[in-house]
């Protein structure tokens, strides 16, 4: 199997994805070769499985230098027929042109993971000769059926995670998260967390808004925020008028189990269709009630039990009463974080994650002939002793 990085670090979900996929695809014995532009801090977690990324190398393409980026595509289509895979695995969809021509030298069949909405026009042509789409979510497919793919060559793969990555955290974790983490939290205080990019569009100024609608003293509940820097000047500013102590703003981080753990009720208050929701299954899967914005694929995860959950987007008031409802929850209702895992691998379990998308890969792959195969498996091996893929 062949994919392309844009970048080796965790920007998004698609990036995070992308690396757990590949795990899991190695362990079931594939070859994954994973070309890519930018290095970054997950070529480590890559090579630990021994795929070693190759690179780097440019996959887009600029209106304005059309044809310089056709002509800088030559050295890695060349190392992607090189590398004589099986089929062309596309995890960033705007790199279609990329990977048309890829496809075409080195005879490969793309199948697409649709990861986020068509971001380009005609939609339909530029997609032509696509052998199979991999939608994240019910609502995923929907946009790109709309944008003039035929259902039928979508397949819904839901995200999923693993709950040995987001392990179960009860009370001994909680207090032994805050302290390594220094959050300084009053002991017994609740803490609701959230994470990732720190942006209005994210809907950080609606839980900063509805978290100055509850005044919680700090002694009994602090916000906390994590994300990458640099913080939007809009929220540093909303920040700056909730009461001293009321929250903590800390970095982003790889491993986010501790901050899981150090929390008591998780928010994704954001304003954007989001194409599924990995944050809500992350935290569910540690034990721990998420609250979500009704928004995109949302209502997939919080569906069932867990639809009481969602909350309208920008709206701070729904969203404080929601917050104050399930705040308790580990007095007023202390089964629920174990229902919440149940959720998680019940609904998304990781295992059967894979089996489907391995299903779709191999379904659409390359057939070739007994003797080229029986070469291969005899010395054409480059990655230890995984099966061409």
């Amino acid at each position: 199997m062949l994919t392309t990085a844009e970048r080796l670090r965790p920007v998004g979900g698609v990036e995070l994805c992308m690396l757990q996929d590949t795990v899991g695809l190695v362990g079931r014995g594939h070859r994954v070769d994973v070309l890519f532009h930018h290095d970054g801090v997950q070529r480590a977690e890559y090579a630990s499985v021994g795929v070693e990324p190759i690179g780097p190398y440019p996959f887009d393409v600029d209106r304005s230098s059309v044809l310089r980026d056709l002509r800088r595509f030559a050295p890695s289509i060349a190392r992607a027929r090189s590398l004589a895979s099986d089929v062309l695995w596309l995890n960033r969809p705007e790199q279609i042109v990329w990977a048309q021509l890829a496809a075409r030298w080195a005879g490969l069949p793309i199948v697409c993971h649709l990861h986020h909405a068509p971001n380009f026009h005609r939609t339909r042509l530029v997609m032509t000769g696509v052998a199979h789409f991999v939608a994240v979510s019910e609502f995923m497919k929907t946009l790109w059926v709309a944008a003039g793919i035929s259902p039928e060559r979508i397949t819904v793969v839901h995200n999923a995670v693993s709950a040995d990555e987001y392990p179960r955290g009860g009370a001994a974790e909680l207090e032994s998260a805050r302290r390594d983490l220094g959050l300084g939290i009053a002991p017994g205080a609740r803490v609701v967390l959230s994470y990732g990019r720190l942006s209005v569009e994210k809907g950080v100024l609606t839980l900063v808004e509805a978290w100055r609608g509850l005044a919680l003293d700090p002694e009994r509940a602090v916000l906390v925020l994590a994300g990458p820097a640099p913080v939007e000047p809009e929220v540093l500013e909303a920040l700056a008028g909730l009461p001293e102590g009321s929250y903590r703003l800390s970095d982003a981080r790889r491993d986010v189990v501790p901050l899981l753990h150090a929390a008591d009720l998780v928010v994704m208050a954001s304003h954007l269709p989001e194409a599924f929701g990995r944050v809500l299954i992350e935290a569910m899967s540690t034990g721990r009630p998420a609250v979500g914005t009704d928004v995109g694929a949302v209502s997939e995860v919080l569906s069932g039990e867990f639809a009481g959950l969602l909350v309208r987007p920008a709206d701070p008031l729904d969203l404080a009463a929601r917050i104050a409802s399930v705040l308790d929850w580990r007095h007023d209702d202390p089964g629920l974080g174990e229902r919440c895992r149940d959720r998680v691998a019940e609904g998304f379990p990781h295992e059967q994650h894979i089996d489907a998308l391995e299903a779709v890969l191999t379904a659409h792959a390359r057939r070739r002939g007994p003797g080229r195969r029986a070469r291969r498996r005899a010395g054409g091996r480059s990655r230890g002793a995984a099966q061409p893929s």
